[in-house]
């Protein structure tokens, strides 16, 4: 891509995202969040300009050394046959071994593409930073429901046991049980809601927001579906090296390495120069002098002397050094990226699991569970307490079954940014 047109396209984007800004209404929902993330997160436009910069490096190091015009006066004349020398303008241009500039500048492009990489990397960061942020408000959002609900429940259960002691038909044991649990649901209740600040300050950190801007009401059951979202383990990771922004980075960094060895080796080549020069001659001291006052040219040749052979083997063995340092590095980041990708293929699994087991088995145990416990209770075939610890249980069940679908489209989060893949949000 040539500079020029990669920071017009720069500049076009960013005018476009501030004009976005200025006129529509802000999206609250999760889409409108990625989509602001992917041009508004602080990062990204960091790494955006780099891009930027990196592709202005191209025509610099492509482009011939400015010619040299140097201008000299004899401080005293020197004669010559058709008269005096008087000054001197000389004009010349430097010109670099063949092919120096055309490595440099593809080293240079490669760069600019490593450095674009980098802004999809940023993006994928900015866009997990949403998702999480966005999952745990759905989870706290559910929690809080749940909890509500057992708070009524219990309020009411709490009631009846007053109701049953004073008419003597129960004691002041219920009573106090059913209140103590409505202390510590009441105190749950209030830890959760005080989450909500930070967790949406966290929110609109990634979207580059005042920490205090109002955020979309999430639902848990919005997320995406455990059971209608799939993928294959093996394929995301065998195409963890085109597909990842960061690998194809580390790869162009690699390239630019291989071709640094190239240019390192062309430095034992000389560099040359052509110019012209021009002197000023006055006129001959004796009358009728052939060829007096003509002015001289004379061109000129130049040529490095690359004796210095120390110094050119260091540079090749330091862009050696270079290239197996960028071969390593892009070893050592698809091996770590594999093997955070199994451990986020493990949490998407074991999510999966609890909320099977919690949505589809003990949430339902535990309803018929206090259903029974309850028809007993009113029998007087059970006391109060195994009520309270059945409706405990559930509320358990009911957390951890919105956890579990919580941590579950975390997990798919992560592998988004871990491998690049698109995920619909639409559940």
């Amino acid at each position: 891509m040539p500079a020029g047109a990669g920071a017009a396209e720069g500049a076009a984007a960013e005018a476009t995202a501030q004009a976005e800004a200025s006129t529509a209404p802000p999206d609250e929902s999760l889409n409108g969040h990625l989509a602001r993330a992917a041009r508004r997160n602080a990062s990204v436009r960091e790494a955006h300009q780099l891009w930027r910069a990196a592709l202005e490096r191209v025509p610099q190091v492509t482009s011939l050394a400015d010619p040299r015009l140097s201008v000299g006066v004899f401080v005293q004349e020197v004669e010559t046959r058709t008269g005096p020398m008087e000054w001197r303008l000389g004009l010349s241009q430097s010109f670099p071994w063949f092919g120096k500039l055309d490595l440099a500048g593809k080293i240079a492009v490669l760069r600019a593409e490593a450095a674009r990489e980098q802004v999809a990397e940023r993006r994928l960061h900015a866009q997990q930073a949403v998702r999480d942020a966005w999952y745990e408000l759905a989870y706290l959002a559910e929690a809080v429901a749940i909890t509500q609900e057992h708070l009524a429940i219990l309020s009411h259960w709490e009631e009846i046991a007053r109701v049953r002691y004073s008419t003597g038909a129960g004691g002041d044991a219920d009573v106090i049980r059913a209140q103590v649990e409505l202390g510590k649901l009441d105190d749950r209740q209030r830890t959760l809601q005080d989450l909500r600040r930070p967790l949406e300050a966290r929110l609109n950190a990634a979207l580059d927001r005042p920490a205090a801007t109002a955020v979309g009401s999430p639902d848990l059951h919005d997320l995406p579906d455990v059971t209608s979202v799939g993928f294959d383990e093996v394929a995301l990771v065998d195409g963890l090296l085109t597909s990842h922004p960061s690998l194809r980075r580390l790869s162009r960094l690699r390239d630019a390495a291989e071709l640094r060895i190239e240019l390192a080796d062309k430095e034992f080549a000389p560099d040359f120069s052509i110019g012209v020069d021009y002197t000023a001659i006055g006129s001959a001291r004796m009358a009728g002098t052939s060829g007096s006052g003509d002015d001289a040219v004379a061109l000129s040749f130049g040529i490095d002397l690359p004796i210095r052979r120390r110094r050119y083997e260091a540079g090749v063995a330091q862009a050696t050094a270079q290239r197996s340092a960028a071969m390593a590095a892009v070893n050592a980041a698809h091996n770590e990226l594999s093997a955070e990708l199994e451990m986020a293929f493990y949490r998407a699994r074991d999510a999966g699991r609890r909320v099977a087991l919690y949505s589809g088995t003990l949430v339902p145990k535990g309803r018929q569970s206090i259903e029974s416990v309850l028809v007993a209770y009113q029998t007087d075939a059970v006391d109060f307490f195994e009520l309270v610890d059945a409706e405990r249980v559930l509320l358990e069940f009911q957390l951890a079954a919105a956890r579990a679908r919580a941590d579950h489209a975390q997990a798919l989060a992560r592998i988004v940014r871990l491998t690049g893949a698109p995920l619909s949000e639409d559940g």
